[in-house]
């Protein structure tokens, strides 16, 4: 579904990636690991659009869209949840949402807000209130209930647990097993590396903006490797 080819994108003088090449298949739960700074963040930016490729060629169900634009990539079930939620707090939890779907028809919106209020209860009971009176966890989930309305085919999470209490970031790497069982792609990052690679069917780590390991999530887990950088073992 997802083909990144040797991907160079640069900040100034800064290269922010060098040649990285990874795939995501239909269906699959893909997740980017890496630490703080080793341009996770930087791919999703590059493969939504909103960051320009110095380099390389990125493919979308064989189509290269390296020249797309963020909206033309939209259209075409591409849909980025950001780090840091990026939520409108003065705008009500049903404000934001319909925000998500703003290039879909009303009766779109109408028919996919009732699947995200099935997968998300909470943001039903609290349509009426102000986004940023919500807490942590509740803002998260309207990031990904908003990312949801554009009716993503392949669903791109940059850091969905960050900041969030243990038994809430079990509900969200829930959730977005149940969003993969519903028919959406999903390629994650996370730097809580443990509960995202038991969700996930594939995994590639980044260092320094470069993929130095890849392979089945099963085997990422067992690396010495990331298990002695990842995952505090």
């Amino acid at each position: 579904m997802l083909r990144l080819e040797h991907v160079v994108v640069n900040y100034g003088s800064i290269q922010a990636l060098r040649d990285v090449s990874f795939t995501v298949e239909e269906g699959e739960i893909v997740t980017l690991i890496g630490s703080n700074g080793a341009g996770k963040s930087t791919t999703m930016r590059a493969i939504t659009g909103l960051k320009e490729l110095s380099g390389g060629k990125i493919y979308y169900e064989d189509q290269d869209i390296s020249g797309w634009t963020t909206r033309k990539k939209v259209e075409h079930g591409i849909i980025l949840s950001p780090e840091g939620r990026q939520i409108f707090p003065r705008f009500s939890v049903l404000e934001n949402l319909k925000m998500g779907g703003y290039l879909r028809t009303k009766a779109q919106c109408e028919e996919t807000l009732q699947v995200v209020h099935e997968l998300f209860p909470i943001l039903k009971e609290r349509e009426g209130q102000a986004a940023g009176t919500l807490s942590g966890g509740e803002q998260q989930m309207l990031a990904v209930g908003r990312a949801m309305m554009g009716k993503p085919k392949l669903l791109l999470l940059d850091e969905p647990s960050l900041g969030l209490a243990p038994l809430i970031v079990k509900d969200i790497f829930h959730l977005i097993k149940q969003i993969r069982e519903m028919g959406t792609t999903v390629l994650l990052v996370e730097q809580n590396a443990r509960s995202a690679l038991k969700i996930s069917d594939r995994a590639y780590v980044l260092e320094t903006g470069k993929i130095v390991l890849a392979g089945t999530a099963g085997e990422l887990l067992r690396s010495d490797e990331v298990q002695k950088a990842y995952l505090g073992m």
